[in-house]
């Protein structure tokens, strides 16, 4: 029996040594899998003014980078910083996953974090009123942030989460609005990217 138990323990550690190397090579690479969506198809995604693809974005960018700035004709640019007070979040241990719960604004308050090496950005167009822009941004986080709190209370019939959502749009509760935000969950199929995008309908 002791030597079972001795045979197990040194499995374990074994096991543990190699789970944190690998965490360790993840972390400390020289580059990093990250993701950008965006409210606009085809805008440039550039890395300190280099060209490094379009959005929806997804792939390996350096991590020695200074600012990601997002771009498309006939909206304003977006920087996001990746300054040394970004590496707990940016470049964060991706092994433990994220969600949309722990979301984190950027000082524009037009790019937010939602997963530890994700960011979906809201690039305004010019011409836009400032407070049209943050009422779509603020209903589209919230849908985001709060889908699965949705999901549970359109199931209900009603809920704190979905009459907030609601109201956010400056919509009345009613059978109407919650037909409305059930038929937008079901098109987004679960993605929550998708959910933000579709939930502008409410408005």
């Amino acid at each position: 029996m002791k030597k079972l138990s001795l045979i197990v323990s040194l499995i374990l550690v074994s096991f543990i040594s190699i789970y944190l190397t690998s965490c360790a090579t993840i972390v400390t690479g020289t580059h990093q899998l990250v993701t950008i969506n965006c409210n606009v198809d085809s805008a440039d995604v550039k890395l300190d003014g280099v060209l490094v693809g379009k959005t929806p974005f997804t792939g390996e960018i350096k991590k020695n980078g200074n600012v990601i700035t997002v771009e498309a004709e006939g909206y304003k640019t977006h920087e996001i910083a990746l300054s040394t007070t970004t590496e707990g979040m940016f470049w964060g241990n991706i092994i433990t996953g994220g969600t949309l719960g722990s979301i984190t604004d950027y000082a524009s308050g037009a790019a937010y974090k939602y997963a530890p090496s994700s960011f979906q950005v809201e690039l305004i167009k010019k011409g836009v009123a400032l407070n049209i822009f943050k009422k779509n941004y603020e209903l589209k986080k919230f849908a985001m942030v709060n889908m699965s709190n949705i999901t549970i209370d359109i199931s209900n019939n009603g809920g704190q989460y979905l009459n907030s959502l609601i109201q956010l749009a400056n919509k009345e509760p009613n059978e109407n609005t919650y037909e409305l935000v059930r038929s937008l969950l079901i098109k987004s199929k679960g993605d929550q990217v998708a959910f933000g995008k579709e939930i502008t309908q409410l408005l």
